[in-house]
């Protein structure tokens, strides 16, 4: 079990916050997808919802269990008509909004150690949802065609590419999340992230 579920016994209160803020982070990145699709010229995802922050717009059921208990929070899929680099930028606008959400989150982290220093719980919370969403926004650049970057490619990439992920389609989501799982176990998820983690890290590091 990789999920926030495995704080329910020690920390529940850090359970929920996390939950929250790594739901919402992820709620934000498919938001803005369908804000991005409209002005392209694409209102299907306004039309279906997707503009809108309620929970179950974006979230299924199982998709919310399988967050708690494998750590991955897989959207619903931004409905797309766009196509070539229209449909790729919507797509990828998804992960950069899950960095610059982890990025904010680190930043309200460091306003809560300066002026809430009693508020550990809630600095330990988001800085683990931080954590989280950009481990979110590396995972969702893996050109699976549940993902965004293979959706982009499926969308915009050349023939034969998109040929060769239109065969794994069928496998739906579950891919991803065996992928999330082997990443997981093997470290490489750790090790991709890592980066994008001290750039934003260093990010906060500049303020006083």
């Amino acid at each position: 079990m990789f999920g926030p579920l495995t704080l329910i016994a020690r920390d529940p209160l850090v359970l929920l916050l996390l939950a929250l803020a790594v739901l919402g982070g992820v709620t934000l990145h498919t938001v803005a997808q369908a804000h991005l699709a409209r002005r392209l010229g694409d209102p299907a995802a306004y039309e279906a919802g997707f503009t809108s922050l309620e929970p179950p717009v974006h979230h299924s059921l199982v998709s919310l269990l399988l967050y708690l208990t494998l750590g991955l929070a897989l959207p619903r899929p931004v409905p797309l008509h766009l196509q070539g680099w229209r449909a790729a930028a919507t797509l990828l606008s998804g992960p950069l909004t899950l960095l610059l959400t982890a990025l904010a989150l680190l930043l309200l982290q460091r306003l809560q150690q300066l002026s809430l220093s009693g508020f550990d719980l809630l600095g330990q919370a988001l800085g683990r949802a931080a954590y989280s969403l950009t481990q979110h926004g590396v995972f969702f650049l893996l050109p699976l065609p549940s993902l965004e970057l293979g959706r982009a490619l499926l969308f915009a990439g050349p023939p034969a590419l998109r040929r060769g992920l239109g065969l794994l389609v069928s496998a739906g989501p579950l891919l991803a999340y065996i992928f999330w799982l082997l990443l997981a176990l093997s470290g490489g998820l750790s090790w991709a992230t890592a980066p994008f983690w001290r750039l934003l890290s260093a990010a906060v590091g500049l303020l006083p």
